[in-house]
């Protein structure tokens, strides 16, 4: 079994002045794919023309074969809406693996829709009953095309909201990470990876989240997945762009000395 400070740490942080992590930390950098970043796919609700594939295979340079799908436009509120979504990923996927057939896939919040209170079990069994059902609308028709899973595993409290906060977020992630484990498995390929996304900040980027709480998220993910990708670095509410190069944010430094262990046991 792989023990956690075995298992892949990813970077799609965004910070300025960022060191050469890949070199320094054996953190491979994935570039993220989105829509507007490449001509040829002008409205997010419809699909990209043969001139954004070919654009994006032209210009990713993708180091590990790896690059991350981000898109999260296409309405998912009705069975129907889930399943359409779900097609449209198949095609993308079929559209770049036709263009670059050695670059693994992996595709943020799907076909698992990260959920915090259903998946916790707060709202009652019917809740998570539903929530797994509208998992499987996505799944059944997308899994058999994912190559990697990254649930969205961005936390929303701090112990402000109580001393529970890390248990809630221990609960979060174990949950819905064994949501993605049974897609994967019913549907997918068992040999597909799950990285979920984690952020260390709150969710609406009033702040970093508690070290205790960070510590517990870092933790539960390594335990329970198969690696993760770090985010942020990039502040959305104005002024918007990049946020410095932080080498002593608390942060970082948990995530340092686990890769310090990391090289001191290969």
């Amino acid at each position: 079994m792989t023990q956690p400070y075995d298992k892949p740490i990813f970077s799609g942080l965004l910070h300025s002045g960022m060191p050469d992590l890949e070199a320094l930390y054996r953190v491979g950098k994935v570039p993220p794919i989105e829509w507007n970043r490449f001509p040829g796919w002008a409205d997010p609700l419809g699909m990209p023309t043969a001139e954004w594939y070919d654009a994006v295979a032209a210009t990713v340079q993708a180091p590990r074969n790896i690059v991350l799908i981000d898109h999260e436009a296409w309405p998912q509120a009705t069975q129907a809406e889930r399943q359409a979504t779900a097609a449209k990923f198949v095609t993308l996927s079929t559209e770049l693996k036709a263009r670059k057939p050695g670059w693994k896939l992996g595709w943020y919040d799907a076909p698992v829709k990260r959920d915090f209170w259903r998946a916790v079990g707060v709202q009652g069994q019917s809740a998570i009953q539903a929530w797994r059902n509208e998992n499987t609308d996505r799944g059944a028709i997308f899994a058999p095309f994912v190559d990697i899973y990254c649930p969205s595993l961005y936390f929303f409290y701090t112990r402000d909201t109580g001393a529970s906060a890390c248990d809630m977020a221990a609960q979060y992630i174990v949950e819905n990470i064994r949501e993605a484990t049974r897609i994967r498995r019913v549907y997918g390929k068992l040999e597909s990876p799950i990285y979920p996304y984690i952020w260390y900040r709150k969710h609406d980027e009033t702040r970093d989240l508690d070290a205790d709480v960070w510590e517990t998220i870092v933790r539960t993910v390594l335990e329970e997945a198969d690696g993760l990708v770090l985010w942020g670095g990039f502040k959305t509410t104005a002024p918007a762009g990049p946020l410095p190069w932080d080498e002593n944010a608390p942060w970082w430094v948990t995530i340092k000395a686990r890769l310090l262990d990391k090289r001191r046991t290969t």
